[in-house]
């Protein structure tokens, strides 16, 4: 398929820019979770609200509502065209990640596992936390019950839907066409926990000092995770997650009104050509 210039896709499909507003220490980025999707992500954003640390950004922020996806694609695609071409003007910056994260301390899930080496040089005071599951297994099946959904991106109706909502679009063409397959190089599937272990390995890799970076999982509870970053332990149960079967369902209650939008701009688009047929059908025989 030949690729759609962006001036194209945003004079389409054009989403509203999040809005963005100054840092000061009340509000400056505190804590990175670079751990990947369905690894305790939803229960570690609680449990940093719960301890003072909101707003985390977390993947549902990304795609409920979809305001930010526009954004993020263009981060994705300035992050690779740096790569790529290794023009190091073009690297990413805290003013760049502002543009979707200026009302959050914390960030977390995939955009933050997507970005993380670029976050972490962005943001130099923020804590890192590189959340893991242990069972490698139990984390495959998981994230191919979820997020998996976006690493197939298939040819069928939500495919013909995503060309005729703008929300939908952003949501195909970021997570399907650009993140996804970006982050697990072209193949969730057959290199998903490859790619795990890899990205678990870089950020080891980098040798944060111990202040800085928490190795951490959910059955660790809140102990290590308090005292990291200097705070007191809640007396109220550790978060328990976000199973499956909730993701699904959050998701598509959510998805819903953006479906019914496409469907309707379906009906409209269609009726619209068929009257531009009878018009053009109807000079012709005139002539």
């Amino acid at each position: 398929m030949i690729p759609i210039p962006d001036w194209i896709l945003h004079h389409i499909y054009g989403l509203p820019c999040p809005t963005t507003g100054k840092r000061d220490e009340k509000t400056r980025m505190k804590v990175l979770a670079v751990g990947i999707s369905r690894s305790g992500t939803e229960s570690l954003r609680e449990a940093l609200h719960i301890i003072g640390f909101e707003h985390t950004h977390h993947g549902f922020d990304t795609i409920l509502p979809p305001s930010s996806l526009e954004t993020i694609y263009r981060l994705l695609q300035k992050k690779y065209s740096t790569f790529e071409n290794d023009k190091q003007t073009q690297q990413l910056n805290a003013e760049d990640f502002d543009m979707v994260l200026s009302d959050c301390v914390g960030v977390s899930d995939l955009f933050a596992a997507e970005f993380a080496v670029e976050l972490i040089a962005a943001y130099p005071d923020a804590k890192v936390i590189l959340n893991i599951r242990k069972d490698l297994d139990g984390w495959y099946s998981s994230m191919d019950q979820t997020m998996g959904y976006f690493a197939r991106n298939p040819i069928d109706w939500d495919w013909c839907k995503s060309w005729f909502s703008a929300e939908l679009f952003w949501i195909r063409q970021t997570m399907s066409r650009t993140m996804m397959p970006r982050f697990f190089r072209g193949d969730f599937h057959s290199r998903g926990k490859l790619i795990y272990k890899e990205h678990v390995a870089m950020i080891r890799s980098l040798n944060l000092p111990e202040d800085r970076l928490l190795e951490w999982s959910v059955e660790d509870g809140w102990e290590p995770l308090c005292k990291f970053l200097g705070r007191g332990v809640p007396t109220t149960i550790f978060p328990n997650g976000n199973p499956p079967k909730a993701w699904a369902d959050r998701i598509a209650n959510t998805m819903q009104k953006h479906h019914e939008k496409a469907v309707t701009n379906m009906i409209f688009f269609g009726s619209a050509v068929v009257v531009a047929s009878v018009i053009s059908c109807t000079y012709l025989s005139m002539r």
